[in-house]
């Protein structure tokens, strides 16, 4: 989560990178220079030539332009951008208005910078004072206006062919959904991030309308209590009950687990006692960009079920999976693996080869993915987990942070992740005891980890465990050296599972089976801070404590 957005909120208020106001891109596409088009501060914008080198200046833009397959143009991107491949590898000019972004930007020198509306006019002008190319855009205020957006970044930028075929894909994608819900029961639903909402006259608001969804901040005078429902305002909290909502939408800027608010002033609607509620990617829901289109897709699938399986799921994937399908697996410059679907059509489940890493001795090699709903084409990352501590009794050996682009966590079923590890990196450890954790805010929940080569002949051990969602991973072994001393922590963090070994029918590629995350049945299921027997030394130890102390517990 960017926590520092709290204090940019404006950036998502005003929706950045807006619709063209003044042009239209070329229809055939076919690009021509110079091109001439005026922007949101009246200037008219000429771009002689076709721009080898490009600033954006906020992530929407540079979004834009990796839809649009001129992403390699791209010098320069946003603090925002850093969600998108490749982002690591430009120059990241700042936030937008502060002295550093005009700095780096200036000291880039490109063909073109592309400015959101919320860049401040004073600025823009300080940018052409020195001799660059600004083009500002106006804000979207429809998803109409995100579809000419693309199209006019792809004919300033010379990539009209890719923008149009974008934009064509989302038109004909509305188009569906907007057939599909002609005629439905429409749910009253909120947007809420950072006590704002969203009235009408914003690509937001025609989200949530286009997926089959009433926006109450459109209907509900009392919501602002200014009573004005246009663009974005303050949540009046005490009006939430009076419009209640039956579906409340949430940032993952904000928030982190699809949960209705606790706050008083959900109480008592339909949204809170049914637990309706929807944690949308911000990078998608919050960006006027082609991906947008994927929040209609994921709320139509939400309010609609139904309707989305016969009406719309299949007439998505008409006709949009032409060219090259498949998956790549690719290390990034920071050390980030990229796990990349392509045209995947209706396949549900798909598994990635990790190459190993040079001297690691405890290393993700497969990761297999499971789909709930088809998504033909996503990207996951695989980051470095960063040093972590590992539950009591255990020694850690990998942590990894997993991420998607391009895909929901709700549109995963589940992934199974393979290990490799070192016999030398256990040292004295039973490999037996080796087990993989899921971070669950406050402490690490054990998974169900089982050694899939079932000898101790092989030097490396392949462990293999299936968690949900996107979080951070921890793999430990048990350690020797604090085992003796185990039974004497009351109040452990965590403890280490006994791993399942395979039988010798196991393979490393098993189809895992459509379970819930849970260990064998033989055994109690562990929770963080217990393991068989560790209940009943606790408590005589307690016992014996509390009689010596005379006190009561």
């Amino acid at each position: 989560m960017h926590t520092t957005r709290l204090v940019v909120v404006a950036l998502v208020l005003v929706a950045t990178l807006g619709s063209p106001g003044v042009g239209t891109a070329a229809a055939d596409g076919d690009c021509a220079f110079p091109v001439t088009r005026t922007d949101a501060t009246g200037t008219p914008v000429t771009i002689a030539e076709d721009p080898d080198e490009v600033v954006t200046l906020n992530p929407s833009a540079a979004q834009t332009m990796y839809e649009i397959d001129a992403w390699g143009d791209v010098v320069g991107v946003s603090t925002y951008a850093d969600y998108l491949p490749g982002a690591d590898e430009r120059t990241t000019v700042g936030t937008g208005n502060d002295d550093a972004t005009v700095e780096r930007t200036i000291a880039l020198d490109p063909d073109l910078v592309l400015a959101p509306d919320i860049i401040d006019d004073s600025t823009v002008e300080q940018l052409r004072s020195t001799g660059l190319t600004v083009y500002k855009f106006e804000a979207s205020e429809s998803l109409d206006d995100v579809v000419a957006k693309t199209r006019l970044t792809g004919e300033l930028v010379g990539a009209c062919e890719g923008a149009d075929e974008r934009a064509d894909t989302m038109e004909r994608r509305i188009g569906i959904v907007e057939d599909a819900v002609a005629d439905v029961e429409r749910p009253r639903v909120l947007y809420e991030f950072f006590a704002y909402t969203t009235g009408t006259n914003t690509f937001i608001h025609d989200i949530i309308e286009t997926a089959g969804g009433d926006n109450v901040a459109a209907d509900y005078p009392k919501l602002n209590k200014s009573g004005n429902l246009e663009g974005f305002y303050p949540v009046n909290a005490e009006a939430v009950v009076i419009a209640n909502p039956e579906w409340v939408l949430l940032s993952s800027d904000e928030y982190d687990t699809a949960r209705v608010p606790s706050e008083a002033a959900y109480e008592g609607t339909v949204a809170a006692e049914e637990g309706n509620a929807v944690l949308l990617d911000a990078d998608l829901v919050s960006q006027a960009a082609p991906r947008s289109v994927d929040v209609v897709l994921r709320l139509v699938r939400t309010f609609h079920p139904g309707v989305y399986e016969t009406e719309i799921e299949d007439r998505i994937d008409a006709g949009a999976l032409e060219g090259a399908s498949g998956t790549t697996v690719e290390r990034l410059p920071d050390g980030t693996t990229s796990l990349q679907a392509t045209n995947l059509g209706r396949t549900r489940q798909v598994g990635f080869d990790l190459p190993p890493r040079r001297n690691a001795t405890a290393q993700v090699s497969r990761v297999n993915v499971t789909l709930s709903t088809l998504n033909p084409t996503f990207e996951l990352r695989l980051r470095d987990g960063g040093n972590r501590s590992a539950p009591n009794g255990t020694r850690a050996l990998e942590s990894v942070r997993l991420s998607g682009n391009g895909i929901f966590a709700g549109d995963v079923d589940h992934l199974t992740l393979q290990f490799a590890v070192n016999r030398s990196r256990l040292g004295d450890a039973d490999p037996d005891t080796v087990t993989l954790y899921r971070a669950n805010g406050t402490d690490w929940t054990p998974l169900r980890t089982t050694r899939v080569n079932a000898t101790n002949a092989s030097d490396t051990y392949v462990y293999e465990a299936r968690t949900t969602g996107f979080s951070t991973l921890l793999l430990a072994v048990a350690d020797p050296e604090e085992a003796t001393n185990r039974s004497a922590n009351v109040t452990p963090t965590g403890t280490a599972t006994a791993t399942a070994t395979a039988t010798a029918t196991a393979t490393a590629t098993s189809t895992p089976r459509a379970t819930t995350d849970a260990p064998p049945t033989a055994t109690t299921t562990p929770t963080p801070g217990s393991a068989p027997g560790f209940g009943i030394i606790a408590a005589l130890v307690a016992m014996v404590l509390a009689a010596a102390a005379g006190v009561r517990r």
